[in-house]
């Protein structure tokens, strides 16, 4: 059987699309200087604040559907939970290795809950703290990879502003 062959699961596609989704989010990351990633374009969110955010909304996720506390340090929720407002200056947050290691961290936990995703799991309702979000457990896994997207737009949004040429394409 050749790979083009085979196939895949549900949940192993919906866990290819989260890993491609974060390698999108990392590349443009990567082309942004440390003091670059505090730059807002129009009132927006700026890279800091991204980074925190997508952290924070795989924690999120983890937490609801493992029922466990969250993983992620004293503090994050109230500087990238949705809603927050991100702040001008960059000493209000955590540096850009600490960020990383927190995406890093939460997107693992995120990702071996969803490794166990299999026959009637897959269609469990959400826990109500995510329900209005995803409704399923197979659409929270899809929705956190759409996240992804969706900020990898506004961090593309800043490298344009920036004068950068696009990193794909």
């Amino acid at each position: 059987m050749t790979t083009q062959q085979q196939t895949c699961s549900i949940t192993e596609l919906a866990i290819e699309q989260l890993h491609q989704s974060r390698n999108f989010v990392l590349a443009l990351l990567e082309t942004l200087a440390d003091d670059q990633l505090h730059v807002r374009v129009g009132g927006g969110n700026h890279a800091l604040w991204v980074m925190g955010h997508l952290a924070f909304a795989d924690d999120l996720f983890a937490s609801a559907f493992l029922d466990e506390p969250g993983s992620l340090p004293e503090g994050h929720h109230e500087l990238f939970a949705f809603g927050t407002t991100p702040s001008d200056n960059p000493a209000d947050y955590p540096d850009r290795e600490e960020l990383l290691d927190r995406m890093q961290t939460a997107r693992t936990r995120f990702i071996n809950w969803a490794e166990t995703l299999a026959g009637d799991a897959l269609w469990e309702a959400s826990p109500e703290s995510v329900a209005p979000i995803a409704k399923n457990a197979i659409t929270a896994v899809h929705t956190l990879a759409h996240h992804d997207f969706f900020h990898n737009g506004q961090l593309a949004t800043i490298r344009s502003s920036l004068g950068m040429k696009p990193v794909f394409g």
